[in-house]
């Protein structure tokens, strides 16, 4: 590619080491917000990956043992990366996080290098990319929240823009094919931010196809309708083609999230209205590690960076004096305006009235938007005057190297992550139960439910370092005089037990929450043969946390109980295989033509 050929990009990527310095010192910063969830996350994922499941929907040991949907409904992304990282590289798990964080940094730099070198010249890319690794709020996103998905979807909106421009301004299929990819992988990385940047692509396609007619000059009213709608068509068929390509994920995550309980993440701490940003905090330079609260003295920084607040309002001048640049300029001051409105008490009523912009969960979380126009807007100021920008080496390469200076020295105070000793258990599944108990996190429930666990006998078997063998819950077996369970496999994702009753309507109790897919099949414990299968349904759990309760035929049997893909699962899986045959051969095209 002949940007891996042009030292600025390099330069960009070298950039970064500021930023991922913090990370290789050594310890690890447990107590950031979502630093601990990273590391569980890739510890439950590995441990699907050691029994052949790639893409586990169900999280195993979630909810002290209970199991719950979580990566059917989370984009998995992120935590997939860290997977990789921690089996291929054989880092801990702790590393693994700052190793995905690192990649995050490098790709943020790589992609908005391209989208700004594709809009303006080398020496703007440079500055460009170097202000979205150092625009505060990133810096908030991987020292302070540790918010491993929402760090890779950022660093990947640029990507997609770029795409985007591409698909629409000089269509073709690879276009076509990086923008499908490029828009799947944030739907795969973060829903929220996909959900929050969806709107900020169709405005980008709009305005982009809108140029692309007033370039052309056209004669009549239908001539420039038909260009634009021709226009149009590319990009729309590249996002369509992403949508498809990530269905796998995103269609049983709208489908099936009506199963869980979601009240549990609105309520209370969650409700956004406690959560809006001051005035005063957008410009507020102090820098804290504690949790989003209520009133101007949150310790989260929401800080824009006055440095990038400047070479924004620098932007508008130039704007003024650069009509050739002004509209794009334009645009991406008033995605500015408006996402850092949406964190403010001034946008409730949109937060009240419109459920796409609540979808955010926190208003601070608009500050992504804003990052992003921040960092588009920065190297404005270097815009030549001439109609045609002369070539960098002719421009000079000082001015953009102490921009970009400028713009690490304002954010040096903030590069740095609070290293901690490891809690109780650290990186072991001891430790995930003693989070989940002391913090109340990962402690999702399904709709069958009618309490949130608090403990388990999983969690006392995990606390004492001894392997499960076995989730039927023998407490209320041995109870029972008409029923007797011999446990003969144990997996993740299926158990094998021998069961004796007699008397009718007896049922197998597991510690296992209920979900679409655990299905039951009863075999004849002789020869093996399948006697009844069967899908297990609220109908089949008993109260108070909504846990299987297997009923099981008088006799002698054997019961095989499995998490398996629904029907929606299976067909939003087949769309994807057939939406990454169909980008491939896009991505191929100029070669089999």
């Amino acid at each position: 590619m002949k940007t891996l050929r042009t030292p600025a990009f390099w330069a960009a990527l070298a950039l970064t080491l500021f930023a991922i310095a913090p990370f290789l010192q050594p310890g690890y910063f447990w107590s950031a917000h979502d630093a601990r969830h990273d590391v569980y996350f890739i510890l439950q994922y590995n441990i699907t990956w050691d029994e052949g499941v790639l893409f586990p929907r169900w999280s195993p040991d979630w909810t002290f043992g209970y199991g719950y949907p979580f990566f059917n409904i989370y984009a998995p992304g992120a935590t997939f990366l860290g997977t990789l990282l921690y089996r291929t590289l054989h880092l801990s798990l702790e590393n693994a996080v700052k190793g995905t964080f690192i990649l995050t940094l490098l790709i943020s730099a790589g992609s908005m290098w391209l989208l700004v070198r594709d809009w303006l010249d080398d020496r703007a890319a440079l500055v460009a990319a170097t202000a979205y690794v150092y625009v505060p709020y990133h810096l908030v996103d991987v020292y302070v929240r540790a918010a491993m998905a929402e760090s890779l979807a950022l660093a990947l909106l640029p990507f997609s823009l770029w795409a985007l421009r591409r698909a629409t301004l000089r269509a073709g299929p690879r276009h076509v094919a990086l923008l499908a990819l490029g828009y799947a992988a944030i739907h795969l990385s973060s829903n929220l931010v996909a959900l929050i940047f969806t709107p900020i692509l169709a405005l980008y396609l709009l305005f982009l196809a809108w140029m692309a007619v007033a370039k052309a000059d056209l004669p009549s009213f239908k001539a420039r309708c038909r260009t634009w709608l021709r226009n149009l068509l590319p990009p729309l068929a590249g996002l369509a083609l992403g949508t498809i390509l990530a269905a796998f994920f995103i269609l049983p995550a709208l489908l099936e999230s009506r199963y869980v309980n979601q009240a549990q993440w609105y309520g209370g701490y969650y409700d956004f209205h406690e959560h809006f940003v001051y005035f005063a905090q957008l410009f507020d330079p102090r820098w804290g590690y504690g949790i989003s609260v209520p009133g101007p003295d949150d310790p989260l920084s929401y800080q824009l960076g006055l440095a990038l607040v400047v070479l924004a309002a620098l932007a508008l001048w130039t704007a003024w004096r650069r009509p050739r640049y002004r509209a794009e300029l334009l645009f991406w001051l008033v995605i500015l305006t408006g996402a850092t409105w949406l964190t403010t008490h001034a946008a409730a009523w949109a937060w009240d009235h419109l459920p796409l912009v609540a979808m955010a969960q926190f208003p601070w979380r608009y500050l992504t938007l804003a990052a992003l126009a921040l960092a588009i807007l920065a190297p404005a100021v270097l815009i030549p005057r001439q109609a045609d920008p002369p070539s960098p080496s002719r421009q000079g390469w000082l001015p953009p190297l102490l921009l970009a200076g400028l713009i690490i020295l304002a954010s040096a105070p903030y590069l740095r992550i609070q290293i901690t000793d490891p809690p109780p258990g650290g990186a072991t599944l001891a430790g995930l139960m003693t989070f989940e108990h002391s913090a109340d996190e990962m402690t999702g429930v399904t709709i069958t439910a009618q309490e949130i666990p608090t403990w388990s006998p999983l969690a006392d078997l995990h606390v004492a370092g001894i392997p499960i063998t076995t989730q039927v819950d023998y407490g209320l077996v041995e109870a029972n005089p008409h029923l007797a369970v011999d446990a003969r496999s144990h997996h993740v994702m299926e158990e094998t037990v021998r069961v004796w009753t007699d008397a009718p309507g007896q049922r197998v109790p597991f510690y296992r929450q209920w979900y679409p897919g655990w299905t039951a099949t009863i075999l004849d414990p002789d020869t093996g043969q399948v006697i009844d299968r069967f899908p297990l349904t609220p109908e089949h759990t008993r109260p108070p946390y909504g846990l299987l309760d297997v009923p099981v035929p008088q006799g002698d049997s054997l019961l095989r109980l499995t998490f398996e893909d629904t029907p929606i699962r299976k067909l939003a899986t087949g769309l994807s295989i057939l939406a990454a045959a169909l980008t491939l051969a896009l991505l191929l095209w100029p070669q089999i033509t």
